[in-house]
């Protein structure tokens, strides 16, 4: 896509809608109060950054050497999944230190998750109309139809804890049917491996599971 003097990716155009889409339906169905919705977005930005950072710094872990010769070929080239691996995984050991108080840390995760989905389904949704309907982008699409709907019930619900760890739980049993039948999955542009999303299971489901989000 060009526009003007600049030519971006079609995909990162459509990411920055994508979590534009996730940030604005937050906002709309919040389980937060609005105080707390302001600090919840602030937050998450802040967190975003981060995981920028951890991903370039990703990029240079898996090229050092390269990166030596030619840094800035390093920085500007799209990143890969692994470097994505990185990137989360010090996005959450950031977060366990920076949130030590369970509940704050509920809070988080259940923003990430809820953003997600939506920012997730509307990412398929023009990857389908894209890609003339693809057949893993449907199924993709299709996930991403029942999380939102779940969600947005939970969400009415009074975000009981079991919802949100029902959410989670789908969301990874979902991305295994997925990648049964079509033999691949996606974090938005991202191919990820299998055992990804049950790295992101194993980490939202114990999260949600006991104790209750306070609005």
């Amino acid at each position: 896509m060009v526009l003007g003097p600049l030519v971006l990716p079609v995909h990162l155009v459509v990411l920055t809608i994508s979590l534009g889409s996730g940030v604005f339906f937050f906002m709309l169905t919040s389980p937060f109060s609005k105080t707390r919705t302001r600090h919840v977005l602030s937050e998450m930005i802040g967190l975003f950054v981060w995981l920028v950072v951890f991903v370039w710094i990703g990029k240079v872990l898996l090229k050092w050497r390269l990166f030596f010769e030619d840094p800035v070929s390093i920085l500007i080239y799209p990143s890969n999944h692994q470097a994505l691996y990185i990137g989360i995984v010090f996005t959450v050991l950031y977060s366990l230190w920076a949130y030590r108080d369970r509940e704050k840390l509920q809070g988080i995760g259940l923003s990430a998750l809820v953003m997600l989905n939506y920012a997730s389904f509307v990412y398929f949704f023009i990857s389908v109309i894209w890609a003339s309907g693809r057949a893993v982008y449907l199924g993709e699409m299709a996930l991403g139809v029942v999380l939102v709907i779940w969600q947005v019930v939970v969400i009415n619900r009074d975000s009981a804890t079991s919802g949100w760890a029902g959410i989670a739980g789908a969301l990874s049993v979902g991305k295994l049917i997925l990648a049964l039948q079509f033999g691949e999955t996606f974090f938005f542009h991202y191919k990820v491996d299998l055992w990804f999303w049950i790295f992101i299971g194993m980490l939202f489901i114990p999260l949600f599971y006991k104790k209750k989000v306070r609005i």
